[in-house]
C-alpha cells in the first residue's frame, strides 16, 4: 500500500513538472503610443525574473534565415509591462513599416507578437500576423 501511495506521488509530481515546463510562450500585446511601439502582457500573472529585470528584443521575420535581433534592451527598474498604462516603449525609428517583426519579452515568463506596423498614410497601425506568416499583408 504504501509502495502504490509512493508511485502515485511519483507520478503526479512528474506529471506537474512536465505540465509546468511544457507551457509555450504567450501572447504578447502591442500598440501604438505617440512615438514608439508599446509592448505588455496583459497577463495579471506575470512576475519579474530572478533579478528583477525585463528583456525585449525584436527581429524581422524572415524563415530562411536564422533570426537577429534587431533591437533590444534590459529593464532593471521599470515597473512590469502588464498593462498598457506601464507598456515597454520601442521607438518607431528601430521597425522598418510594412515588415513582419517577431517581438519577445521576458519575464519570468516568454511573451511573444508577430506583427507588422503598417504605414496607413497619416496613421500607423499594428497587424499581428499569423504564425507561420513572413509577410505582412
Amino acid at each position: 500500500m504504501i509502495k502504490q501511495n509512493l508511485t502515485l506521488i511519483f507520478i503526479i509530481i512528474i506529471s506537474i513538472t512536465i505540465s509546468a515546463c511544457s507551457q509555450g510562450p504567450r501572447p504578447l500585446e502591442a500598440v501604438i503610443k505617440k512615438n514608439n511601439l508599446c509592448v505588455f502582457t496583459n497577463n495579471p500573472k506575470t512576475y519579474a525574473s530572478f533579478d528583477n529585470s525585463v528583456l525585449v528584443y525584436l527581429g524581422k521575420i524572415d524563415y530562411t534565415k536564422e533570426f537577429k535581433s534587431t533591437y533590444k534592451k534590459l529593464y532593471t527598474k521599470a515597473p512590469l509591462p502588464i498593462e498598457e498604462t506601464n507598456c515597454v516603449a520601442i521607438p518607431l525609428e528601430v521597425i522598418d513599416k510594412n515588415v513582419p517583426y517577431e517581438i519577445v519579452l521576458e519575464t519570468n515568463k516568454s511573451f511573444h507578437a508577430r506583427i507588422c506596423v503598417i504605414d496607413k498614410g497619416n496613421r500607423l497601425e499594428v497587424k499581428h500576423i499569423e504564425a507561420g506568416k513572413s509577410a505582412c499583408n
